[in-house]
C-alpha cells in the first residue's frame, strides 16, 4: 500500500508485493493529524466509528498445532544378559536426552509451537501476556485477527482491528515467501488494541513487542505508539528488513498503566521504512 500524495485531503492506497516496492511514501502530515484527532475523540468505553474503518473481527480461537511428541521411548530386548541391558539402557538414557532437547526446542520457538503455551514469548520480562496474530488465506488476501492469549485480570474486552484515515481500506496479508506472513502495516495504516487494565495493583514494566520485519527491499523500520496516557516509539531502524522474522521490543510502560478499563493502544509504522510486516503482536505486563 503506498500513499502517492494528498488529492483533496485523500490518499490513495495501492497493496503490492514487497519485491517491487521500493522506497515507501511516508504518511502524510495530514493524515496523521486526522488520525491522531480521531483517536483523541474516541471514548473509552468503545472504538468509534472512524476508527473502527476496516475493522476485522476475530473469526476463531488459535490452536497449536505444533505440540511435540515423543515416540522415541527405549524398549530393552536385553533379557537374556546384563550387557544387554546395560546396553539398552544406555540407548533409553541417549533417546530420552534427544528427545527432552527437542521438546525444549519446540517450547523455545516463539514463532510457532510455543504461541499457545502461556505466558510472554518474545523474550519480554512478564508476569502476564496479551498476544494476537495476523493471518490471511494467501498473498494479497483480507488480513484477519487470531486471538491467542489474554492474560490480564478483566478480559472483557478484547478486540483488535486495522484501519487508515485513507478510505476504502483493507487490511492485507503479505509476504509469505520470505516468512510466515503478516499484516502489511503501512503508511497510514495502524492496528488499533481494545483491553482492559482493571484488575492490576500495579505495572511495574510494559513491553510492546512486534514480530515480523521491515517490508522494504533497501530500508528497516520500527513501530510507534499512542494511549490517552502518552505517546513512544521504538528506536529508528530497530525492525531488520531481512528474513528471517524475529521479536522486536519497546518500553511502553509509561503509555500502559494499571486499573484502566478503556485501554486503546495504536500502533503505527515508523522510520525508515515506515513499512511493516506484522505476524504477532504480544504485550507483557510485570507487576
Amino acid at each position: 500500500m503506498r500513499a502517492l500524495g494528498p488529492v483533496a485531503g485523500l490518499l490513495v492506497v495501492i497493496a503490492g508485493c514487497d519485491s517491487g516496492r521500493g522506497a515507501r511514501v511516508d504518511a502524510s502530515a495530514d493524515a496523521r493529524v486526522a488520525s491522531d484527532a480521531a483517536f483523541d475523540a474516541h471514548a473509552d468505553t468503545a472504538t468509534s466509528a472512524a476508527m473502527d474503518t476496516g475493522m476485522v473481527m476475530d473469526t476463531g480461537a488459535s490452536t497449536d498445532t505444533g505440540a511435540t511428541t515423543d515416540a522415541a521411548s527405549g524398549t530393552d530386548a536385553g533379557a537374556g544378559s546384563d550387557a544387554h541391558a546395560v546396553t539398552d539402557a544406555g540407548q533409553d538414557a541417549a533417546l530420552a536426552t534427544t528427545d527432552a532437547g527437542h521438546d525444549a526446542a519446540a517450547i523455545a520457538d516463539s514463532g510457532h509451537d510455543a504461541a499457545s503455551s502461556g505466558g510472554c514469548i518474545s523474550g519480554a520480562v512478564g508476569t502476564r501476556a496479551v498476544r494476537f496474530r495476523w493471518r490471511g488465506s494467501s498473498p494479497g488476501s483480507t488480513a484477519y485477527v487470531d486471538y491467542e492469549l489474554n492474560q490480564l485480570p478483566d478480559t472483557s474486552r478484547w478486540h483488535v482491528s486495522a484501519a487508515s484515515t485513507s478510505f476504502s481500506y483493507t487490511p492485507i496479508f503479505d509476504d509469505t515467501f520470505l516468512g510466515e506472513g503478516g499484516l502489511d502495516l503501512e503508511g497510514t495504516a495502524f492496528i488499533d488494541v481494545e483491553l482492559s487494565t482493571s484488575g492490576l495493583a500495579s505495572v511495574s514494566r510494559a513491553t510492546l513487542a512486534i514480530y515480523g520485519r521491515s517490508f522494504n527491499t533497501t530500508a528497516s523500520g520500527s513501530f510507534h505508539w499512542r494511549t490517552f496516557h502518552g505517546t513512544g516509539s521504538a528506536p529508528t531502524n530497530l525492525v531488520a528488513n531481512s528474513a528471517p522474522y524475529a521479536w522486536y521490543l519497546a518500553d511502553a510502560t509509561t503509555e500502559l498503566v494499571a486499573g484502566d478499563s478503556g485501554t486503546l493502544l495504536r500502533i503505527y509504522p515508523g522510520p525508515n521504512s515506515d513499512a511493516l510486516i506484522v505476524d504477532r503482536v504480544e504485550i507483557c505486563f510485570a507487576e
